[in-house]
Formats: C-alpha cells, structure tokens, sequence
C-alpha cells in the first residue's frame, strides 16, 4: 500500500537488526523458523500503522519502532498456528513453516515468535504497562474469533449460529481488533488523548472488518489478475463467508435449499460450481448488500478520523491509508 511504503525500510531494518542478536541464534532448530517468518516480509501493514498514528500525533514515529516490532511480531506469531489449524502449505508465496519444517517445530517456533512480541515491548520505556495491557487483551480476542472461526465452520448452514451477527464479531475478533490495537498503540506513543486514543482504536476496529469483507467479496466477485489469487476459492472449499450467510437470509424455498446442497458437495466440476452459486448469490443481490455494509463501515472510520481536532494535512496518511482500503481491488 503506497500511504505505508515509506514506513516500510524502518521497520525491516529494525527486525533484522534484533534478529542478528546472538541470543536468536541457537538452537537453530528454534530460531531459523522464527527469522524465516519475519524476514519473509508481507506488507508490514500492522507495523506501519503504528508508526503512522504516532507520527500522526507527534510528528515522528522513530520512538514507536519497538512497539511496531512488537505488534508485526504478534501478527506472525497467529500466522504460524493458523496455517497449522488451516493445513495451509503456502504464506506470502513460500511454504508455510510447518510445511518446510514440521508441525512440532511449528508449535514451538509460535511460541518463541510470540515471546519475541513481548522482548520488543521491553523497549518501548514508560508505555510499557499501558502496552503490555493492550496486547494481552487483543491477544485473548485474536483467540476468541479464531475459536468462533472454527465453530462457524463445524456448524451445519441451516443452524442459526450461522448469521450475520456472529459472523460479523468472528471477522472483528480474529482480524479487527488487532488493527485497531495498532493504532490505538501508536497514539499511546504519539502523546493523544484518552478520547483521540479511543477514536483511533475505533477507527482501526472499523476498517478491519470492512477490510474482511472486502476479501469475501473480491474472492467472488474480484478480478483474478489484480486480486493475486484464484477466483471462487472460498466457494471451492465451501466457505462461509459474509456472502453465503447474505444469500442464505435473503434465499427462499428451493433457491435456499439448492445453496445449501452446493455448499456442501465437493464433486461438481469448479467452474460449474461457481457459476451456479453465484447465480445464486446474484439473485439473492449479496453484491450490493456486501459494498453496503463496507461502505457503512468505511464511513464510520472516516468520521471518526475527521473528528479528531488535527489540521488535514496531518491527517493526510490516515486518510489515504483509508481512501486505499475502500478503493482495493486486490
């Protein structure tokens, strides 16, 4: 994303700069999975939004780079135990470390990944508590929604565990709150009010969950080019997504019972599957419903973003970062 690019050299130099510290070095069997994930990069999103809603407040973000460490850190810590969970073989276009490694080592890498979260927090001075308490609740959130992530999947579609109100807390847990931690951390850093801290924190919550949904609806409705990856993927291996859970509120009678019966087979060809779901999902008009709820939730951010009593320009990262989200095609 370009509003976070010119974060982005601050904070890989940072990460290999600690993971050079002697004490990551042995055991490797540890600690070469632990840098193989870090290194690997991504878009650092989570970091670079620290640092910016310090800057945001304080006109520099240098002082908030540990924190940003130990948010990126924590995120890939979740990477490697849900692609364990998710049986994934690929991240960021190389085998997952359970793949290149094993699961055992998987495990325990996590666990090291995490307690390398808490080291960079060491360095973070007078925000040590404030932090510290940030991270441990997002932490048991990010829990919680992988858990509603798994019950959501074992349930049958017809149960009505299966809505949009639980799918909508499962998407705010497992994703949300973490970007909403991230800003609410760097505001800390930046010196913001209690109120300014609570808004940017609200703001992350937000775009989380309309940055989710957004996913769901590019992974049907997107162009497979810009998007990165195969199109129809989360119908393929019967998914429930936003997107389902619309139709299956808004479907009746046979066109209900047939969505159902689609998304639970695995035996038509996937290009037939597809066309006859999103049929489905078209008549059911989950396009539209979907763009509605992103820009609902869009919105929100955005007002809260223009309540915060800084000049514009100041504001200017914030609200491209935001302006990028709403307009992705990828």
């Amino acid at each position: 994303m370009k509003s976070l690019e010119s974060y982005l050299p601050y904070i890989q130099k940072a990460i290999d700069e600690h993971l050079q510290n002697p004490d990551f070095a042995e055991p490797a069997g540890l600690y070469e999975p632990c840098k193989y994930i870090l290194q690997n990069g991504g878009k650092r999103v989570r970091a670079s939004l620290v640092l910016m809603a310090t800057k945001l407040f304080s006109g520099e973000f240098e002082k908030a780079l540990p924190v940003a460490l130990a948010f990126e850190t924590f995120h890939n810590f979740t990477l490697i135990h849900d692609d364990i969970m998710d049986k994934a073989s690929i991240r960021r276009g190389i085998p997952t470390v359970h793949v290149k490694w094993d699961e055992n080592t998987a495990i325990l890498s996590g666990d090291a990944v995490m307690i390398i979260a808490y080291r960079f927090f060491e360095e973070s001075g007078e925000y040590v508590p404030q932090l510290f308490k940030l991270l441990n609740k997002t932490a048991l959130e990010v829990c919680e929604g992988q858990q509603y992530d798994v019950d959501l999947e074992k349930s049958s579609l017809d149960d009505s565990f299966v809505s949009e109100e639980m799918y909508i807390k499962m998407i705010e847990l497992k994703t949300s709150v973490l970007l909403a931690a991230c800003l609410n951390a760097g505001a800390i850093v930046g010196g913001a009010s209690k109120e300014d801290e609570k808004k940017m924190y609200e703001i992350g919550r937000q775009i989380g969950i309309a940055f989710q949904l957004q996913d769901d609806l590019l992974d049907t409705y997107g162009n497979q080019k810009t998007f990165g990856k195969k199109i129809g993927g989360d119908i393929q291996v019967n998914k429930k997504t936003y997107l389902l859970i619309k139709a299956l509120e808004t479907l009746q009678g046979k066109d209900k019972d047939q969505l159902i019966n689609l998304m639970q087979t695995n035996s038509l060809e996937e290009s037939d599957k597809y066309s006859k779901v999103v049929a489905l999902y078209d008549k059911a008009n989950v396009k539209k419903q979907t763009i509605d709820k992103i820009q609902e939730y869009f919105k929100n951010a955005m007002s809260l973003v223009d309540s915060i009593q800084l000049p514009d320009e100041r504001k200017g990262e914030l609200t491209a970062f935001m302006n990028e989200l709403v307009n992705r095609n990828y």
